[in-house]
């Protein structure tokens, strides 16, 4: 009985090897396979490349950098309209008074020339009228009355007024602190004229002589 048993059992072993390995190769072929399906998976490219649509991308910092310097460039010479040598007026479109009184802005300037003083006065108004202009100094020397022009404003601009003096009157405007201009529209209610009255208190010296301005 044991020589029969062991007759079957050295029989089957060759079978049972070939299976083994069969087994073991079919393994590793099934591994194999495996890792080059997932090796091809993680080398398969996206058909948009990875690529954002244009309407969802982000302008790169320095792009933005750059249009937010052009913008503070494109600001950055506006109001300097003043030519040089003479006192900027108010802002353009700046009110100081209602349109009843017709005028509504004005600032003034006075300035030494070689033989007199020159008035400038930049203004606007809410029509064409007519103004009276006059002023004067007062200073160490005592006042000097200037005389009245008669003119007649536009919507916007600038009124020079020149006038030759005496050398004791040129004297008494060198030594003068401050200058008074009074501007009254003949058709604008009362109350408008104080709106008009400027104090020219601050003194320069300039390249042509003295200049007095509004304080701010």
């Amino acid at each position: 009985m044991r020589r029969k048993l062991s007759a079957v059992a050295s029989h089957d072993a060759p079978a049972v090897r070939v299976a083994w390995w069969a087994s073991f190769f079919a393994t590793l072929t099934l591994i194999a396979i495996l890792g080059l399906a997932r090796s091809a998976q993680a080398l398969t490219i996206p058909a948009n490349d990875g690529i954002a649509p244009a309407a969802e991308r982000i302008p790169p910092p320095d792009e933005e950098a750059e249009d937010e310097a052009e913008a503070s460039e494109e600001g950055e010479f506006e109001d300097e309209e003043c030519e040089e040598g003479e006192e900027c007026g108010e802002e353009e479109g700046r009110s100081e008074a209602p349109e009843e009184c017709l005028l509504t802005a004005a600032t003034a300037t006075v300035s030494t020339t070689h033989d007199g003083v020159r008035l400038l006065v930049r203004y606007t108004t809410s029509s064409s009228i007519p103004v009276s202009v006059e002023y004067g100094l007062h200073g160490a020397k005592g006042s000097l009355y200037l005389g009245t022009d008669h003119k007649r404003f536009g919507a916007t601009g600038t009124l020079r007024l020149s006038k030759q003096l005496t050398d004791p009157q040129m004297a008494k405007v060198v030594a003068a602190k401050n200058f008074t201009v009074r501007l009254h529209v003949p058709d604008a209610p009362g109350y408008c004229g104080a709106l008009f009255e400027r104090q020219l208190d601050v003194r320069r010296a300039t390249p042509g002589g003295l200049s007095w301005s509004q304080s701010e």
